[in-house]
């Protein structure tokens, strides 16, 4: 996290708000739903980002700040219910709430009827699937501790890595599922390797074996260091028909 970002903004600055804004650059995105929109930061940062001028709008539970600015339309919705969204949007951005869903699935199917076909979802979530975090899970023996301050004030804390993204994505009709490298400062990272070395074998094992190229580029990603030592996720995904 850049503290000094942070500082200047009133709210936290992650490092991957840039790969964020970057895959709606890249994808020409002009109309885009951010939800949930809890801080406010894509309404601070996509314009300026994209050089575009973007029609952003806003879903989530709650109120943005007073600060908060960039959204052409709020909406205060409950994400555990279908979202009221029916514009068909070039690109949907939720970040770090599908963890949080008791019903990712459901989250997910409004996120693909809200975009139009061959529109982006951009997700963000903390990566259960980084090797600490599987050895702590197999220390304690649960990913989650449901008495812990997180769990009772978040709510419902589903742990995904980028195996149970992409199988969640596909299952509601996504394709293209791609995940992003975010530029992180990480420490100890002579021991993360070697921990992570068996999971990477294998996955290099199936990548050899793999029988074609949908299945090649799920163990290549899921192999890779964003996969294995990242400590967010930022998966993008399209849902089928024109580009």
């Amino acid at each position: 996290m850049n503290t000094a970002a942070s500082h200047a903004l009133g709210y936290p600055y992650f490092p991957y708000y840039p790969v964020v804004l970057d895959i709606l650059r890249s994808r020409l995105a002009g109309r885009v739903l951010d939800a949930p929109c809890n801080r406010g930061w894509l309404g601070d940062m996509v314009r300026p980002a994209t050089g575009r001028d973007v029609e952003l709008d806003g879903i989530g539970p709650a109120g943005l700040p007073a600060s908060a600015n960039g959204y052409r339309r709020l909406t205060v919705h409950d994400l555990e219910t279908p979202l009221p969204a029916a514009a068909p949007y070039d690109a949907v951005v939720c970040s770090e709430a599908i963890h949080l869903a008791s019903n990712p699935g459901l989250l997910v199917r409004g996120f693909h009827d809200a975009l139009r076909p061959g529109g982006t979802l951009v997700l963000t979530t903390p990566n259960a699937g980084r090797v600490r975090v599987r050895l702590r899970a197999l220390l304690r023996g649960v990913h989650v501790d449901p008495w812990s301050a997180a769990a009772r004030t978040e709510g419902a804390l589903f742990p995904l890595g980028f195996a149970q993204l992409h199988q969640l994505l596909a299952h509601h009709g996504f394709h293209d599922i791609t995940l992003h490298s975010v530029v992180e400062t990480r420490q100890g990272r002579w021991l993360d390797h070697l921990l992570a070395w068996p999971a990477r074998r294998y996955c290099q094992a199936r990548l050899k074996h793999a029988q074609d190229e949908d299945s090649r580029h799920f163990w290549r990603q899921a192999g890779s260091e964003p996969s294995v030592h990242g400590n967010w996720l930022v998966v993008s995904a399209r849902r089928p028909g024109e580009r």
